[in-house]
């Protein structure tokens, strides 16, 4: 990050990240499929540990409740989020920035879905796995939205974001809450 900060994202190569941190390219490519995916790194980490503090919620909360206590588990290293969100706006192309968040908010979506058909085991000859799906997408869409606003704040206040977290999920909750709970998958 240090390198992408006073270099730009373009005179960067993965020689030099590898040189750097003192490993070879072809280790640099073990971890990480491109330079860019360095830059996402934070989404990644927060993603692989929003899917253990999902997994860890207990049997009958809710899944908002669920969805929001794995999102306020995380422990943000603000520097590197601050970083990454400075590189990626100044150097990136809009593109680039939009494919990767589609595909992190995705992932969490996906997620969301294992948790809930694992918990709920919505089945198929009814509803339920759609609503399902609704719900875990609509869920994932809420956080990512509550992230870029923080993101757009300057990403510094951890309440801020999870004031703005608290405001999205529960602008789905009733809803949800009453689509599952009649679907049975509450």
């Amino acid at each position: 990050m240090k390198r992408f900060v006073a270099d730009g994202v373009h005179q960067t190569s993965v020689a030099d990240i590898a040189a750097d941190v003192g490993v070879t390219e072809r280790t640099f490519y073990r971890h990480f499929p491109s330079k860019h995916a360095v830059i996402f790194a934070d989404y990644d980490i927060g993603f692989e540990w929003f899917a253990r503090a999902l997994a860890l919620r207990p049997h009958g909360e809710s899944i908002t409740a669920s969805v929001r206590k794995a999102v306020d588990a995380f422990p943000f290293d603000f520097a590197m989020v601050r970083e990454a969100a400075t590189i990626r706006s100044r150097d990136l192309d809009q593109g680039i920035i939009t494919s990767h968040i589609r595909r992190m908010r995705d992932q969490v979506a996906d997620e969301i879905q294992r948790f809930i058909h694992e918990r709920s085991k919505p089945t198929d000859d009814d509803d339920g796995a759609m609503i399902a799906d609704i719900a875990a997408h609509s869920l994932a869409t809420a956080v990512f939205v509550s992230l870029e606003t923080w993101m757009g704040k300057g990403g510094e206040d951890i309440d801020e974001l999870s004031r703005l977290t608290d405001i999205a999920l529960s602008a789905l909750e009733d809803g949800l809450t009453a689509t599952l709970r009649h679907a049975g998958l509450d």
